[in-house]
């Protein structure tokens, strides 16, 4: 009997001792700091029949291609996704007072995949390579959600389109918070899957609603956790995924859309670098 006991004694000890861990470890996960004033960037809705099944297909049609090697790559389908021109504008990723995408070109759809990847490539690539690096850009932004008229392409349809605050108003929050506008971003959808979350307890947010990602917190170390704060002050790392993620950065870049005779094609991409 005093083997049971010693037994029952050393189960209880470590039970104590995984819940201390436990607790340490959430509250580690799980802060609470100075709150900031509540936002919600949700566009309207608009009125495109058949543009999500589109997006989806195209989505996923430019990275079966991108991923695509030797004569296991399937054809291009640049022609099933692209208008017959495709304008190119670039914007910057500084908050500043004039904000705004400038034009560099439009270009042919048999051409548009290798000039974007060879455009955002570091150095020469071949051609190959250059499409496969263009189709993973325009199957990014695709991924993006939050498709609505943007009002920095002329109220073009764009994907990662929500409302801006003003520059003095976005200037001050970031004042507020001692952050930089990497950190914030806007909420592709309501934050109700809890089991992509590690803390104390689930955040909750709106779609459309700013927030920003601590990058002063500890970090965890597998893939692509961020430390989100909401409003309130709280924060908990939230699991960012592959691809499209739950925030939108607030300076966005965008894939945008067009009805033409063909049905819906991606008329324009608007990269901010």
């Amino acid at each position: 009997m005093d083997g049971f006991f010693k037994r029952i004694a050393q189960a209880c000890a470590l039970a104590a001792l995984a819940a201390i861990v436990w607790g340490t470890g959430a509250a580690s996960a799980q802060q609470q700091g100075p709150g900031y004033e509540a936002f919600n960037l949700a566009p309207e809705a608009i009125d495109a029949p058949g543009l999500a099944e589109f997006v989806a297909e195209a989505r996923d049609a430019l990275w079966r291609f991108g991923s695509g090697f030797g004569k296991y790559r399937p054809p291009s389908p640049a022609g099933d996704i692209f208008a017959e021109t495709v304008t190119v504008f670039v914007g910057g990723r500084e908050l500043v007072p004039d904000d705004r995408f400038e034009k560099i070109g439009r270009f042919r759809r048999e051409e548009i995949l290798s000039f974007l990847g060879q455009f955002l490539a570091d150095k020469p690539i071949w051609r190959d390579g250059a499409e496969s690096n263009g189709a993973h850009t325009v199957s990014g932004l695709l991924s993006d959600g939050m498709i609505a008229a943007n009002g920095l392409l002329d109220g073009q349809t764009c994907t990662g389109s929500f409302d801006l605050l003003s520059f003095e108003t976005m200037r001050d929050l970031l004042t507020a918070t001692d952050t930089t506008i990497d950190a914030w971003g806007v909420a592709a959808a309501p934050g109700d899957k809890p089991g992509y979350m590690r803390g104390a307890l689930p955040l909750w947010w709106e779609a459309g609603q700013l927030l920003y990602v601590d990058e002063d917190a500890p970090q965890i170390r597998s893939c692509c956790w961020d430390f989100v704060v909401t409003p309130d002050g709280l924060g908990a790392h939230v699991q960012m995924g592959f691809g499209g993620g739950p925030l939108l950065p607030y300076l966005a870049s965008h894939a945008c859309f067009a009805r033409t005779a063909e049905g819906w094609r991606v008329s324009a991409v608007a990269l901010r670098l």
